[in-house]
């Protein structure tokens, strides 16, 4: 039951549209990996990848075995890929045949051994080359020390990438240069240890948009599939595909010179007319967003959230505007961009997104 009665609209006609964008800026032979973790950047992973399908994707990628396994029992067909597979979860990731990257040497000995004792003769894995981000990867002596190594028999590599550190950065930039640099150099290494050529990709989103001659045989795309890029100037070419709202459940008078909300968080300037719209950091909206004039959105008319951002509400001031209660604040939309309400709270959509809570009820437009 979605007893606060706020929704986030999932435009599917606007996911389609973002990837033809992005297919658009590559060549014929070039992949797109969709990116649906974190149930599909906070939507509903299920029906992204089901609409996925039916525009002819063959790989979308996950986090993790859970995420994974979700989506096979929803009766996805395409390839899964799993970025962080857990060395606990080895054995249930080869029985659902997922495909795995390797980012360490532990990972890789633990897989191997596993691939061999059950006699497995072609097991989908990729490997992750550490170019410089430094989180997790493999350094290039392990990948050749992989590609020589007897037990890669059993194991059947599909690709080789890497991830770039800051593909949004204003070009030049010395530090994503030296991460192509060094993905180009392990390319020529690695196509003189293996035959045949194994596929190899680099580009997230912004990379597409920046560094588009760099696009190797697949892209992986994560936030520009639901209409953003890290850039408002790239932005312009997407539509995001979600729209978050929220009902107004009070509006009440509050006096010049008094407070609103938990610790004193807003402290009215004017007699005010302030409006509780029932959505809270146990949604998705964190108290990064309250007091820093960020406004939403009601009956097309700016208000600026005020106060500390509670477990279920927030408050906004409607003084100027005419509304009742029963209207709906736009807190996030085509109207009202994720990208820069988040830019002023502190933060990234990447989180604003990803953070909207199962408690709110999706709606899809097919």
């Amino acid at each position: 039951m979605n007893i606060s009665g706020s929704y986030l609209t999932i435009n599917l006609k606007n996911l389609e549209h973002n990837l033809k964008v992005i297919k658009s800026k590559l060549n014929a032979k070039c992949k797109i990996i969709p990116v649906v973790k974190a149930n599909g950047y906070g939507s509903d992973s299920i029906i992204i990848a089901k609409k996925l399908y039916q525009l002819g994707v063959e790989r979308i990628a996950v986090a993790t075995f859970n995420e994974a396994l979700i989506l096979k029992k929803s009766g996805i067909k395409m390839s899964i890929m799993i970025f962080y597979p857990n060395f606990k979860n080895v054995n249930l990731i080869i029985k659902e045949n997922f495909e795995m990257v390797i980012y360490s040497k532990h990972l890789f000995e633990i897989v191997s051994k596993k691939i061999e004792t059950l006699k497995i003769k072609s097991y989908p894995i990729h490997l992750k080359f550490n170019s410089g981000l430094n989180r997790l990867g493999l350094e290039k002596n392990e990948i050749k020390f992989i590609l020589n190594s007897n037990k890669i028999k059993s194991l059947d590599i599909l690709s080789i990438y890497s991830h770039l550190g800051c593909s949004e950065n204003k070009r030049p930039c010395k530090y994503t240069d030296k991460q192509i640099e060094l993905f180009d150099s392990l390319i020529k290494d690695v196509c003189k240890l293996t035959r045949p050529r194994l596929g190899f990709h680099l580009l997230n989103t912004s990379g597409v948009f920046n560094y588009p001659k760099k696009q190797y045989d697949s892209v992986r795309i994560g936030l520009g599939l639901y209409g953003y890029s890290n850039n408002f100037v790239w932005d312009k070419e997407l539509k995001p595909v979600f729209e978050l709202k929220s009902p107004i459940i009070q509006i009440r008078k509050v006096p010049k010179g008094k407070y609103v909300g938990y610790d004193f968080g807003h402290k009215t300037e004017k007699d005010s007319i302030i409006a509780c719209v029932s959505i809270g950091h146990a949604d998705g909206i964190s108290r990064n967003f309250g007091g820093k004039n960020i406004n939403v959105l009601v009956n097309n008319k700016k208000c600026s959230i005020i106060g500390n951002i509670c477990m279920d509400i927030l408050m906004i001031d409607v003084t100027n505007i005419v509304c009742k209660i029963g209207d709906f604040a736009l807190i996030f939309g085509p109207q009202n961009s994720a990208s820069k309400i988040s830019k002023k709270a502190g933060t990234i959509s990447y989180e604003l997104l990803s953070g909207i809570s199962n408690r709110i009820i999706r709606k899809i437009i097919y």
